[in-house]
């Protein structure tokens, strides 16, 4: 089973590229400009997959198009990378033809990075840039390592229990059981609303018990909450707030 593993490894400023009006997240996490994350599978997957939300926290609406940038001795030979931005391209597009248009606030879910390793095992990175067309200076980046690595896809998930929200739906409270193993370190719950914002983080200092999670502030709708381990999300699962 393929796994998703996200660190933050490393911040730096990308010349010529300002963070500004856009703001991207990964696994409901806001993700800093010019940070690095790591998705990763087994060598023999079909595709390894990086899914990153753009929102634009401007209070104008923003023609944003997403370009890719591979370095010399960035990817493995014979390996191949794509992206997605609404529409899906082939490998040699490192720019999209197309823009999205993301209203003040909104948050869109139209980015994929696709890689297939086919076989080779190691790691390949690549540079994605998301900038408004009409003001280029007015762009973020991510850098996405797609590594393929038998050895490292490790599941954590084994013998942990993470139940299933209850009461669900709920109006004011809702309650998880665990149990986590002695592998799992730096354990939490992440709470993210249906637009990938994290509305909630709860630390676990015990090995297992009950979580008592109030949502009475909670607008109505939608939530995803996770077990994260070891800087890896390791289950998620959702609940209702309805009222």
């Amino acid at each position: 089973m393929k796994k998703i593993l996200l660190t933050v490894l490393s911040i730096f400023t990308l010349t010529l590229m300002q963070a500004g009006s856009l703001e991207l997240y990964f696994n409901g996490a806001v993700v800093a400009h010019g940070s690095t994350i790591q998705v990763m599978g087994n060598p023999a997957d079909e595709v390894i997959q990086a899914v990153v939300n753009v929102k634009n926290t401007s209070s104008a609406a923003l023609d944003v198009k997403c370009k890719k940038l591979i370095h010399e001795g960035d990817t493995l030979p014979l390996t191949v990378n794509t992206f997605c931005w609404d529409l899906c391209f082939p490998p040699f597009t490192y720019i999209s033809p197309n823009n999205v248009t993301i209203q003040p606030g909104e948050t869109v879910e139209k980015f994929y990075g696709d890689y297939n390793p086919l076989n080779v095992i190691g790691i390949s990175k690549v540079t994605y840039v998301f900038f408004d067309m009409n003001n280029v200076n007015d762009s973020t980046a991510i850098i996405v390592e797609y590594n393929a690595s038998p050895a490292s896809v490790t599941d954590l998930s084994k013998g942990v229990k993470f139940s299933e929200a209850y009461p669900n739906p709920s109006s004011s409270v809702v309650n998880v059981d665990y149990a986590l193993t002695t592998t799992i370190s730096k354990a939490r719950i992440v709470i993210s609303n249906m637009l990938g914002s994290r509305v909630k983080e709860i630390p676990l200092t015990e090995q297992s018990g009950r979580i008592q999670i109030p949502v009475s502030g909670f607008v109505n709708g939608i939530y995803f909450y996770s077990l994260v381990g070891n800087d890896q999300v390791i289950l998620s699962r959702k609940f209702i707030v309805k009222r």
